[in-house]
């Protein structure tokens, strides 16, 4: 079911007291790009075997789960439609009913994914999904360990910013971009950048996806964060910690 972003308010504020209650869970938030330069068959199927990653990483190990999409205004549209707590079996459970309940969970997350990845729009702004990853973390102030994966070109094309028009990436223009961009805290986030590269836009030389790889690390990096992984194809889920 989707959640509106008022009832958004009042579930990540609940979440928050949930959380710090009880032991410190793992928190991951995964970013669809669903804009028309990531249209392909191929770059979504690429999105659906990295989301299984994740997922499995999940089923085995435990975590909260938020997704949504990047659009070409997350904010307005954002409405969290996965927001999902996996939690391992036991020794003191029933392992078919434990087993069951987290196919039936894990099932209703990748039916919410796939009804993202059939969605397209014409423009993306990253950051304004970015926003709304912020606010999920926000509400899990002792959470074990913070991750973001973007499923994304990363070619920002909203609010004025068009990664994908500028030509060389000088030191000039990373860094009038880098002083144009938003804050968003992101303090302490893992980040994986997956599907980097992989646009439909017709003419993206390497130089520009080069250049923009270097911008989005320095503004990762400037709010907070460690990209341990921005490419095309992911590995694994996770990498672990010092390899990256």
């Amino acid at each position: 079911m989707r959640i509106g972003l008022g009832v958004l308010a009042a579930v990540l504020g609940l979440a928050s007291c949930t959380a710090s209650a009880g032991e410190s869970p793992s928190v991951t938030v995964v970013l669809f790009d669903a804009s028309n330069s990531t249209l392909t068959a191929s770059v979504r199927a690429r999105y659906e075997e990295a989301f299984g990653k994740v997922l499995e990483h999940l089923r085995e190990e435990g975590g909260v789960l938020g997704a949504d999409v990047i659009d070409g205004n997350p904010l307005v549209h954002g409405s969290l439609p996965i927001s999902a707590t996996f939690e391992p079996c036991t020794i003191n459970e029933n392992s078919l009913e434990c087993r069951g309940e987290r196919e039936e969970l894990e099932a209703g997350v990748r039916g919410e994914a796939a009804a993202i990845l059939e969605t397209s729009s014409r423009g993306t702004d990253i950051f304004g999904a970015l926003a709304l990853a912020e606010q999920f973390f926000e509400a899990y102030p002792d959470a074990g360990a913070r991750t973001l994966v973007l499923l994304s070109d990363m070619v920002q094309s909203a609010n004025g910013m068009h990664l994908g028009k500028v030509g060389d990436w000088t030191e000039a223009e990373i860094s009038a971009h880098l002083a144009r961009a938003p804050d968003v805290d992101l303090s302490g986030v893992r980040v994986y950048v997956v599907g980097a590269g992989s646009t439909a836009l017709a003419g993206t030389t390497p130089m520009q996806i080069e250049g923009m790889e270097r911008f989005w690390t320095r503004w990762f990096e400037a709010m907070g964060a460690r990209v341990v992984f921005y490419g095309a194809n992911l590995p694994r889920f996770p990498i672990p910690a010092g390899t990256a």
